[in-house]
């Protein structure tokens, strides 16, 4: 998907380096965020205990 939007933001924005780095960053970002809310999420409910009285 990243190649994919490299080369589309290539086509559309002419050959310069950035573009490439655009297309990944479009799909890097979401994704990391959706990645990371799973991981913390799970790390909570995996090492989060209640206070037993």
């Amino acid at each position: 998907m990243a190649m994919t939007l490299g080369i589309l933001f290539t086509m559309i924005g002419g050959s310069f380096e950035g573009s490439a780095a655009i297309g990944g960053v479009t799909v890097g970002v979401p994704l990391g965020a959706i990645l990371g809310f799973l991981l913390g999420g799970w790390l909570v409910l995996r090492f989060w205990r209640p206070a037993t009285s």
